[in-house]
This record gives structure tokens, C-alpha cells and sequence, in this order.
């Protein structure tokens, strides 16, 4: 079974969109920063430490025939693990790349809620809506 979300360290997240140093010099390489998110996520930072406030919040849908931006990937990623549906110890963490693994485990999470299993996840559709239901908090 997966935690749920954590406290948000900000610290993290100012340091995780800085650009990495390239190796052999003194000036700043862009930093994939799908990369550097898999690298913190490998390293235990939760869903509010990568992603803040904006972890349910998709620029683009998700899925078959959606315009799958990386970082809308990943972020879906990291919520089908934490659900128990996606094992993202075998990528090495998210990738931001949708394959059929990814397709499966979003059907999977869809059927397992009860809702239309098509394997997409729209920025306002019941998908994330589910999502986001699972993670708030509990009064």
C-alpha cells in the first residue's frame, strides 16, 4: 500500500526547478525536468513536494488520442502509483512518457471507481475528480 501525500517542503520544490550544473563546467545546463522530478521521486519526496498545489491540475488531457504533455504524464504517474495501479519502481520513477503500462493501469484505476474505463484523463473529467477527492483532506 502507497502513502497518501505529505507535508509540502518548499525548499524541495524552489530546488528541484533549478537548473542542474553541467558536468565539466561552470555554466547551468537546462534540466529535464521530468528527469529531475524522477530523481526526487526516487529519492522518497511526495506528491505536494514535486508537483505543490498543482498536482491535480493537467494543462492538456491524458490518454489515447490526448495531446500528452510530459508533465501532465508524470503527474498522472505518480498518483496511479500512490493509488497501487502503476509500479513506477520499474521505470525508475515517472517517465512523462504514455505507453500502453500506463493505459492499462489508468483503465484499471477507472474501472476499480466505477467510472467509463476509456483510459483518458481530461484536466476537468471524473478521472481527476476522483483523484483529487482521494487526496483531500478528511475533516
Amino acid at each position: 500500500m502507497f502513502m497518501r501525500p505529505f507535508s509540502v517542503d518548499k525548499s524541495l520544490r524552489t530546488h528541484l526547478l533549478r537548473p542542474l550544473a553541467a558536468a565539466g563546467t561552470s555554466r547551468a545546463a537546462p534540466a529535464d525536468p521530468v528527469w529531475t522530478m524522477a530523481c526526487a521521486w526516487m529519492n522518497g519526496a511526495s506528491l505536494r513536494q514535486l508537483f505543490g498545489d498543482l498536482v491535480f491540475d493537467l494543462l492538456e488531457g491524458v490518454g489515447e488520442g490526448r495531446s500528452n504533455r510530459r508533465a501532465d504524464v508524470a503527474k498522472l504517474q505518480a498518483l496511479l502509483h500512490r493509488e497501487g495501479d502503476l509500479d513506477l519502481f520499474a521505470s525508475g520513477g515517472p517517465t512523462g512518457y504514455w505507453t500502453p503500462r500506463e493505459e492499462v493501469a489508468l483503465r484499471a484505476f477507472q474501472q476499480r471507481h466505477g467510472l467509463e474505463a476509456d483510459g483518458i484523463a481530461d484536466p476537468e473529467g471524473q478521472t481527476i475528480a476522483v483523484l483529487r477527492g482521494l487526496y483531500a483532506p478528511k475533516h
